[in-house]
């Protein structure tokens, strides 16, 4: 499937939202709460791709082992994946000068590490023909920043398929640094790039239990978005 074909086969979800925002889109799913039921607590990328369990970028290859250590124990994991074709990993072996040449090398080798410091099994490397969507780019048109620490857009289908952020378990520091990096991605030519614009923008989505939650959660994102020249809006809704 081609990129214009993908945008196009989520805009019947995307009329809905961008006419009236993700809280009442959100009224609207009668399965909802089944998109807060983890079928695990296994630690993937953040990734659309990747769906279900805790997320972080490259299973958590942005952090320090320390902060990455203390973010495992908080989230309560259970195994560690990595997968193909990472965003992260790339950003990684740049920044380390390692694997330079084939940066999904990183992946497998910073989860089996990290899984053996954490004393949990290493769950394996998805490949790009076991993810939830195309190898060649990403197809989100959200990223969704959860407070609540079990959301999976893939247990209620109405639900967009998006970048997912653990923010339940990472400091607000580090989950903004991980949303700037999903807003590269989709705005960037692995994403679909030129097709977001102020009309069609990039989604951040807050997701929380409460409403104070959710304005906290709102106004940390409103520093990703502050240069984006209307291409990408904060949004969220509350769980219950």
């Amino acid at each position: 499937m081609l990129p214009q074909q993908s945008w196009d086969a989520q805009q019947s979800f995307f009329d809905a939202i961008e006419k009236d925002g993700m809280q009442s889109y959100a009224k609207t799913i009668s399965n909802l709460a089944d998109a807060f039921v983890l079928r695990d607590r296994i630690l993937r990328c953040m990734d659309e791709g990747t769906p279900g369990g805790i997320h972080a970028a490259g299973s958590g290859i942005l952090m320090s082992k320390e902060d990455a250590v203390a973010f495992a124990k908080r989230a309560n994991i259970e195994g560690i994946t990595a997968h193909s074709g990472c965003g992260a990993c790339g950003l990684y072996a740049k920044d380390a000068r390692i694997h330079e040449d084939d940066p999904d090398a990183c992946g497998p080798e910073w989860a089996q590490s990290f899984s053996e410091s954490i004393h949990v099994p290493y769950a394996g490397n998805i490949t790009a023909n076991q993810m939830a969507r195309p190898p060649e780019y990403h197809i989100a048109r959200i990223a969704y920043y959860d407070g609540t620490g079990s959301f999976d857009f893939s247990r209620a289908p109405t639900l967009p398929p998006g970048f997912v952020i653990s923010r339940a378990y990472l400091d607000s520091s580090y989950a903004l640094k991980e949303m700037n990096v999903a807003v590269a991605i989709a705005l960037g030519h692995h994403g679909f790039g030129e097709l977001f614009t102020k009309e069609h923008p990039f989604r951040l989505v807050a997701i929380a239990q409460t409403a104070d939650e959710l304005a906290s959660l709102q106004a940390e994102l409103e520093s990703v978005v502050a240069l984006s020249d209307g291409r990408v809006v904060v949004d969220g809704f509350v769980s219950k």
